[in-house]
């Protein structure tokens, strides 16, 4: 039985919807887990993509399992696709209407896996998907969009060339492994709105369960912003330990 994702696989690889289907030697569709819990999106493909027909099969590639490894994430855990998915000539960045064009492919792809988070790896992508600029100051934070999570951090490729970012994009997808992690354990308390901040930022607080006086008080605290307040709860799971 085809599924959905083979479609698409099928579709990209006959792509004719702009000029990039003149110069490639292979369309490149995603490729990975389809019950994958993380999307890595990245920009477009390479050459060594162009002649296999395989996303990040090359030296970003080859970045992006040590990065990987590094996180303790398993590449075959994850899908990883592109925006693009025909390498531009003498790999330039992408054009915006080459990117408009394969638009619906990764907005297909991400619905279909449906994944806890979809994390975007540069700039090309993190402008396409999220409207973002300046990576550099953005890289490492968590964004929210039309009820999905997504993550950003640097395009493994931008370690190729500055050695500098190999570090960050390590603390980026080390912070990825642990939203996951925090994510997929069973939750004990109840996670509130932090009164602070959250006409702003909507930012999450964790309760913490702490006997203080004979009628339960308990203690939340921003996980952004830090801030703390006790207060007397609704009732919680936690109470049920006491």
């Amino acid at each position: 039985m085809v599924s959905k994702l083979d479609e698409i696989t099928e579709r990209v690889k006959s792509c004719q919807k702009c000029d990039l289907c003149q110069t490639r030697t292979n369309a490149v569709p995603g490729k990975g887990n389809p019950n994958a819990e993380i999307i890595l999106v990245g920009e477009a493909p390479g050459r060594n993509e162009d002649k296999k027909g395989e996303p990040f099969v090359g030296s970003a590639g080859k970045r992006l399992d040590e990065i990987l490894l590094d996180a303790g994430i398993n590449r075959d855990d994850v899908y990883i696709t592109n925006i693009v998915k025909c390498r531009p000539p003498s790999n330039r960045i992408p054009a915006k209407n080459e990117e408009e064009s394969c638009l619906d492919y990764i907005n297909e792809e991400i619905s279909i896996i449906n994944p806890k988070i979809v994390c975007v790896m540069g700039n090309t992508a993190f402008n396409t998907l999220l409207g973002g600029k300046e990576i550099s100051k953005n890289h490492g934070n968590f964004v929210e969009k039309d009820g999905r999570t997504y993550f950003v951090s640097y395009h493994p490729a931008a370690t190729i060339y500055n050695q500098k970012l190999i570090d960050e994009l390590k603390a980026d997808f080390k912070k990825l492994a642990e939203f996951l992690g925090d994510n997929n354990k069973e939750k004990l308390y109840e996670e509130r709105r932090c009164d602070f901040c959250m006409a702003k930022t909507k930012h999450e607080v964790l309760v913490i369960p702490k006997i203080v006086t004979k009628k339960r008080r308990w203690l939340y605290k921003c996980r952004e912003c830090n801030h703390e307040r006790w207060l007397i709860p609704y009732r919680t799971v936690a109470e049920s330990l006491y």
